[in-house]
């Protein structure tokens, strides 16, 4: 089972042809953008970060299920210009309050039916927003042709605000991280930051090379900023390489997960074999300080021993792995620092796994031990893959809410029923 296994399934479903375009109008009136920050309707709890210990995971027996309050300490400013909200479409405003448990939100996810651009997609990592709402990404990502073309687009980005959805629209209503000639950009993780008017969001990217038929190979990884202004939704400011081109799967993908601890982001890689034939993908850390993300050189890399300098593609895959590839994680996966331990989120040997699982560790740089945590087999109709952790959608019962992707293995059902294909929710203790 190879890396690209889910774009190949999907390739099959891209419509021939010319590309039929179908925009609404993109300008956005200067009197909305003058108050872009007026408060819109009461949408539930915040929405924590999870930076801090997620306290109690089990309601009393007979107690009300509600809203915890926000987890961790608030977003960090950034430094920078405060956002410009012109050019930028109008956040939906929402009285529902926001799902409090994992059945919630396979309930919220199912407005997907009424959203063209954004029918499903896989991946579906999240962050929470200076404004309380909540923003995913996605990869892959199906629509409805009879509103937008073409059938496929390789990333997306949704909002919820409170107990309601909006994706967001790109200005030629292709992807929102746009493709650079046979290179597309699949979002893996993620961060944000409040700055002067809202968040500016940062997503590490996969650049997914396309080689002709349904062959892909992923050849790096860059980093797409997002200015989210209060209220409104997001739009796209730039998007650089972050890593050197290469194509070896010995090197890792830098970015499959982030996390930030102190004054250092922690940035985690995943890698294989020279031929990719391994049950899993190793994991490796990187770390930065945290306001030189963009700046590789800023970097350091764990090589089993100790912090070192350097290129991402000079770092051996074998001295720095933390979990070997052999029934190893995903090639995306979430890790999350709660109450001084390390947790990764994963399905254990990827693909051929049939286990969720939380690798638990008391320091970033391991040991880490494998817990398998509830079921998550694949059939021979059904691809369950990329688990993904949620601190910051906090549920009533405390527990971690987790996320994985379902991907119909053959295409027809992608055209019949779009809610085969997009994130499904549970709730776990960690270990």
């Amino acid at each position: 089972m190879t890396r690209f296994l889910v774009s190949l399934l999907a390739g099959v479903l891209v419509i021939a042809g010319a590309w039929v375009g179908w925009t609404r109008p993109g300008s956005v009136d200067e009197l909305i953008a003058r108050t872009a920050d007026r408060a819109v309707e009461p949408s539930g709890a915040p929405i924590g970060m999870g930076h801090e210990p997620r306290g109690s995971r089990t309601a009393r027996p007979g107690a009300p299920v509600t809203p915890p309050p926000a987890a961790g300490s608030p977003l960090r400013p950034a430094r920078g210009a405060a956002i410009d909200p012109r050019g930028t479409d109008p956040g939906r405003s929402c009285s529902v309050p926001a799902p409090t448990d994992a059945r919630g939100m396979d309930a919220l996810f199912a407005q997907l039916d009424g959203e063209p651009r954004l029918q499903g997609g896989d991946h579906g990592g999240s962050v929470r927003l200076a404004d309380g709402r909540t923003m995913f990404v996605f990869g892959d990502t199906i629509r409805d042709t009879d509103v937008v073309s073409p059938f496929m687009v390789r990333n997306s980005v949704l909002v919820a605000n409170g107990g309601c959805l909006r994706a967001m629209r790109a200005g030629d209503d292709g992807a929102v991280i746009p493709d650079e000639g046979d290179t597309g950009y699949w979002p893996m993780s993620l961060r944000a930051r409040a700055v002067p008017g809202g968040t500016r969001v940062e997503v590490i990217t996969a650049a997914v090379r396309d080689l002709g038929g349904r062959d892909f190979e992923t050849v790096g990884s860059g980093l797409a900023t997002f200015d989210v202004p209060t209220n409104r939704m997001p739009k796209l400011v730039s998007h650089e390489p972050l890593t050197p081109t290469t194509a070896d799967p010995t090197v890792p993908t830098w970015g499959a997960a982030m996390w930030e601890s102190g004054s250092w982001t922690y940035v985690f890689g995943t890698a294989s074999n020279a031929d990719k034939t391994t049950d899993g993908w190793a994991l490796h850390v990187a770390r930065v300080p945290s306001s030189h993300l963009a700046d590789p050189s800023r970097w350091q890399y764990w090589d089993g021993s100790g912090w070192v300098s350097g290129r991402p593609d000079d770092q051996p895959a074998q001295a720095g792995r933390l979990i070997g590839p052999d029934d190893g994680v995903s090639h995306v996966l979430g890790v999350v620092e709660d109450d001084g331990s390390w947790y990764a989120i994963s399905k254990e040997g990827d693909f051929t796994g049939d286990s969720l699982t939380v690798w638990k560790s008391p320091t970033v740089t391991g040991p880490w031990t494998a817990h398998p945590v509830r079921d998550l087999e694949s059939t021979s109709r059904t691809l369950r893959y990329t688990p993904l952790p949620h601190p910051d959608l906090r549920m009533g019962s405390g527990k971690l809410l987790v996320s994985w992707s379902e991907s119909p293995t053959t295409s027809g059902p992608y055209h019949r029923d779009p809610s085969l294909y997009r994130p499904r929710f549970t709730e776990v203790d960690l270990p």
